[in-house]
């Protein structure tokens, strides 16, 4: 008894493994090749997919972002115009953070994080 392995990379088997293939049920080659060709032009339409929604979602993310510091930023401008300074103030230092953290986490794999209370406490002891 003779065992043979065989390894291969990439879509196809070996031009040989292809010939024999196609002397047992004649065109099985052709089409083997054939579903490979389209399972490549899928995987690189997929691609080009993901990259243009991924593109047009981080646009409108910051479309949103920008959006929402213009309306908080009239309603700090709106406090102080009613006398409200100190409020308006504190208001708009916390917006100020908040979009710094937001921008600098923006295009992270994974979000800065705070030490906790208790880690804090320690360090200072």
């Amino acid at each position: 008894m003779i065992e043979q392995v065989m390894f291969h990379q990439g879509p196809l088997p070996p031009a040989e493994l292809l010939r024999q293939y196609d002397e047992v049920v004649p065109g099985l080659a052709r089409e083997i090749a054939d579903g490979a060709s389209e399972e490549r032009a899928f995987r690189h339409r997929m691609t080009e997919k993901t990259g243009t929604q991924e593109f047009t979602l981080n646009i409108l993310g910051l479309a949103a972002m920008l959006i929402a510091l213009l309306m908080m930023l009239a309603i700090v401008a709106y406090m102080v115009a009613m006398g409200q300074a100190v409020a308006g103030a504190a208001l708009g230092g916390a917006i100020i953070v908040g979009v710094i953290v937001a921008l600098s986490n923006y295009r992270k794999a994974e979000a800065t994080k705070l030490p906790a209370p208790a880690e804090t406490a320690k360090k200072a002891d």
